[in-house]
C-alpha cells in the first residue's frame, strides 16, 4: 500500500557564521567582565569614602555644631552616631582626664595607629581603583578592536 502523503523537501540548514558568533560571544564576555569590574571600582570608591568619614567625620560634624543650638546638634549626632554621642564638652573632659594618666599615651597611641592603618587602607584601595581603570580601559579596548 502506498501512502500520497507528500514527502519531506530537504531542510536547508544554513552555515554558521563561526566568526560572526565566536565575536558576539566574546563581546558578551568582556562586556559582563567590565560591567563587574566598573560595580568593583565602585564599590572600592564607597570604601574610601567610608573610612574617610571615620577619619575626617568628627571633626567636620564638631565644626558645624559649634554653629548649630545644642538641641540641633543633638539631633543630627544622634542621627549620624545612631545614639545619642556626647556632647563637646563631655569629650574635652574625657580627654582632659585621659591626659592625666599613662593610659592616655596608650590610648593616643592607639588613635594615631588606628589613623596610620585607615590611611593605609586608603592608600591600598586607591591601587586598586588604578589597577581596576586600567583593567577597564583594556576591556573597552578590546571591544573597540572587535568592531561593529
Amino acid at each position: 500500500m502506498q501512502s500520497n502523503a507528500p514527502t519531506p523537501s530537504p531542510t536547508i540548514v544554513p552555515r554558521v557564521d563561526r566568526a560572526a558568533t565566536a565575536r558576539a560571544e566574546r563581546r558578551r564576555q568582556v562586556t559582563e567582565a567590565l560591567e563587574e569590574e566598573r560595580g568593583r571600582a565602585g564599590a572600592l570608591r564607597e570604601q574610601i569614602d567610608a573610612i574617610v568619614v571615620e577619619l575626617e567625620g568628627p571633626a567636620i560634624d564638631e565644626a558645624a555644631f559649634a554653629a548649630m543650638t545644642p538641641e540641633d546638634a543633638e539631633i543630627v549626632r544622634t542621627t549620624l552616631n545612631g545614639e545619642s554621642a556626647p556632647a563637646p564638652e563631655d569629650l574635652e573632659a574625657e580627654w582632659r582626664e585621659l591626659m592625666g594618666g599613662g593610659e592616655a599615651v596608650e590610648s593616643w597611641l592607639d588613635v594615631r595607629v588606628g589613623r596610620e592603618e585607615l590611611e593605609a587602607e586608603i592608600t591600598r584601595l586607591e591601587q586598586e581603583i588604578a589597577e581596576s581603570a586600567r583593567r577597564q580601559e583594556a576591556f573597552e579596548r578590546y571591544l573597540e578592536a572587535l568592531g561593529g
